[in-house]
């Protein structure tokens, strides 16, 4: 399915240099805070729909840019964070800002900075200038401009939503940049920021059309969606100006918000999840909009597969792949653990969709990694094998960065209706559950089940070992293992390897207490696992804290690598608590394990990026973020 938008983006943003040089910037992007240079006259522009149409474009153009959504935001700034991390331990470049290690002379804040204000800038010209349109009267013409404003107003909010969640409190300007103005202006409190969005979404879910989209054009529950999703941000812990984390005294305000939004959506009845966790995935690598589930997402498209409005989804955060396979190489920096990996229980469809345990070599083989190298497991939403082949750059992608589906809108509901009401109750469970159901086949969602955990991984083993299951009151359980052996394509001789994985493959019926597992065969030995029985959905009577477990537990097997991971644990005040507990279970499980962030965190600093120092210098009404 081709979307208008990202087909059309390559030609179309070539004529959005227009739009850039409308809004006062230069060619180059300038910052907020430099010198604007005016080269045409914004009034003479906005005459008719079309003008007002591609003046709106201009704005969704500051997003589809590896500074911010393409890379940096969507990928980079979500890392580290407990189920994830940027590969190797290096700080000196990248690896620097995933790992905690970070300075505000770095050009990725930077870039980022800028880009987003960018996006303000242009914001702001199509948010004054639509209303003094001429046409703007014009009862059919308003209906057209009305939704070019409403667009215009999300953006605003948005990009100043990915600039408070970066730095905190920053400068709110609403108004064009012109050549007199002073752009020497103080921070705004992180509340006032987040008043301001709430202000500009609002007021577009007021103007724009209802339904959904054809293409990636934000929808009226699309910004209902991403207001869910700012509230409970507002409403939750920041880093403020005196160095402590701290929430809005009426919070409960904020997530008042968020259930009132989650709930017109899943009224409306226009959402759906989609059917199958694992297609969600394969149609966004397949460069189609999922029908049911996608709410939000950034287009991606370069005609030669250049950097320009292209991404690196499928390629930093996807299995590694050599560059001369089949599949076309992925530089793989985004890395998951084992200890992730094993939160999903056994029968969870979605686990061998978002985890990948393997690499691709030179010749187009899948090769599971061995026991002592499961650092390298990546996430595997975006694996190459999904994508159109061969690709058509080893660097850049074309697949659209989804922000918001509506997975994440049950989940914001489920979240809100327990706090609101001290604990869950019916529509906690439901939405929950819903999310849970589609984890599960038809045949086991409800009931318990047997869940499998791998303990020692054992060696020697170059064929499949047999898995017993016996006990437990049941009958019927059934489970295979996979082993890490290598077998050479040319000689056929095979390099012994551990078992990495057992997967049940007939729950059996009638167990009501935790069988016993034996692994035979197979050349090798030392492997063992146990066994445990499951709830398959969420069950009810759990208190207020029980449930937020499931809940936080639920979004990171739900939405793992999306992006979000790191801003829920700051949100919820447990970010460093986090990094420093999952740093101390990996070394448990190997003490050589490669991972820092827990080490390298510092509470009342590292929640937030520093203010970069080329702003700073150009104003020094900007304070810098605590502890830089």
């Amino acid at each position: 399915m081709k979307t208008k938008l990202k087909y059309h983006i390559a030609s179309l943003f070539k004529c959005l240099a227009v739009v850039v040089l409308l809004s006062n910037l230069t060619a180059c992007k300038k910052t907020l805070t430099e010198e604007p240079k005016s080269v045409f006259d914004a009034d003479q522009f906005f005459t008719t729909a079309d003008e007002a149409n591609l003046a709106t474009l201009g704005v969704y153009e500051s997003m589809s840019n590896g500074n911010t959504l393409g890379f940096y935001s969507s990928i980079l700034y979500e890392n580290d964070n407990d189920i994830a991390q940027v590969r190797d331990i290096l700080t000196t470049d990248f690896r620097g800002i995933a790992h905690y290690v970070i300075t505000a002379e770095a050009v990725y804040m930077q870039s980022t900075w800028q880009t987003y204000y960018d996006g303000i800038n242009r914001a702001n010209l199509v948010i004054e200038k639509i209303p003094q349109m001429g046409i703007y009267t014009d009862g059919s013409q308003r209906k057209i401009l009305n939704r070019y404003l409403g667009e215009a107003k999300f953006l605003r909010g948005f990009y100043y939503a990915e600039l408070v969640r970066l730095f905190g409190g920053v400068p709110l300007k609403l108004t064009p940049t012109h050549s007199n103005d002073e752009l020497r202006i103080p921070k705004n409190t992180t509340a006032e920021v987040y008043n301001q969005i709430i202000k500009d979404m609002t007021e577009a879910i007021d103007l724009l059309p209802d339904g959904k989209t054809a293409d990636e054009r934000i929808s009226k529950m699309g910004v209902k969606g991403m207001l869910a999703r700012v509230a409970l941000f507002a409403g939750g812990y920041a880093l403020q100006q005196n160095g402590q984390m701290e929430r809005p005294a009426n919070y409960k305000d904020f997530y008042a918000i968020a259930q009132k939004q989650t709930k017109d959506i899943m009224d409306a009845n226009v959402y759906s999840l989609n059917p199958s966790f694992e297609q969600f995935f394969r149609n966004q690598c397949q460069l189609k909009i999922d029908p049911f589930e996608s709410m939000f997402e950034v287009a991606f498209y370069n005609i030669t597969g250049g950097t320009a409005n292209s991404g690196v989804i499928g390629q930093w955060n996807a299995p590694l792949s050599a560059a001369i396979s089949t599949y076309g190489r992925t530089n793989s920096y985004v890395k998951t653990t084992p200890l992730f990996r094993n939160m999903y229980s056994s029968g969870d469809l979605r686990k061998d969709v978002s985890v990948a345990t393997y690499q691709i070599n030179a010749t187009g083989q899948f090769l599971e990694y061995a026991a002592a190298a499961d650092n390298n497991f990546s996430p595997g939403k975006w694996r190459r094998e999904y994508q159109a082949l061969p690709p058509k750059d080893l660097n850049n992608t074309d697949i659209n960065y989804v922000v918001l589906r509506y997975a994440d809108v049950l989940l914001m509901r489920a979240e809100a209706e327990n706090e609101l009401n001290e604990g869950p109750n019916a529509a906690t469970y439901d939405a929950i559950n819903q999310v849970r159901k589609r984890a599960f086949s038809a045949d086991i969602f409800g009931k318990q089940i047997i869940n499998i955990k791998l303990g020692a991984q054992g060696s020697g083993f170059t064929t499949v070992p047999t898995v017993s299951i016996t006990g437990g009151g049941g009958t019927g359980a059934t489970a295979t293992a996979t082993i890490s052996a290598v077998t050479n394509p040319t000689t056929g001789a095979v390099t012994a390897g551990a078992v990495v994985g057992i997967k049940v493959t007939n729950f059996g019926v009638n167990y009501t207490s935790a069988p016993t597992i034996t692994i035979t065969g197979g050349g090798g030995t030392g492997a063992t696992a146990t066994a445990e029985i499951v709830d398959t959905q969420i069950p009810t009577g759990l208190n207020k804290a029980d449930f937020f477990t499931a809940l936080k537990n639920e979004r990171a097997l739900e939405l793992c690598f999306e992006g979000l991971r790191k801003y829920d644990l700051m949100r919820w005040n447990i970010l460093g608590s986090s990094l420093r507990a999952t740093e101390a279970a990996l070394k448990a499980y190997r003490a050589n394990y490669p991972y820092i962030a827990g080490t390298n965190f510092k509470d009342g600093k590292s929640e937030l990026y520093p203010i970069p120092q080329r702003e700073r210098d150009y104003n020094n009404k900007l304070i810098q973020n605590p502890g830089y």
